[in-house]
């Protein structure tokens, strides 16, 4: 990962089960902006949703885990069965 390639990161883990659509979701963009939205519907929950800009060194910090972590390997492996 090139410190001066933009950085852009979406985590998704979701289900449609007993309680409807339930999702948490993290988005980091290149302006520093990270959104978060929690959608839980179990005892009539509501939608969280919640946006702050972090700073360059936990953007910084970031790539450094996703980058030691390896993971990007796995992402480019299966990118074409997640792009179906």
């Amino acid at each position: 990962m090139d410190e001066r390639e933009e950085f852009y990161l979406r985590y998704y883990v979701g289900h449609n089960g007993e309680y409807g659509h339930e999702f948490l979701e993290f988005e980091f963009r290149p302006d520093g902006k990270m959104r978060y939205a929690n959608n839980s519907n179990y005892k009539k929950g509501r939608m969280i949703r919640k946006e702050v800009f972090v700073t360059p060194a936990v953007v910084g910090d970031l790539k450094r885990i996703i980058k030691e972590s390896d993971i990007m390997k796995y992402v480019h492996a299966t990118a074409k069965l997640l792009d179906s």
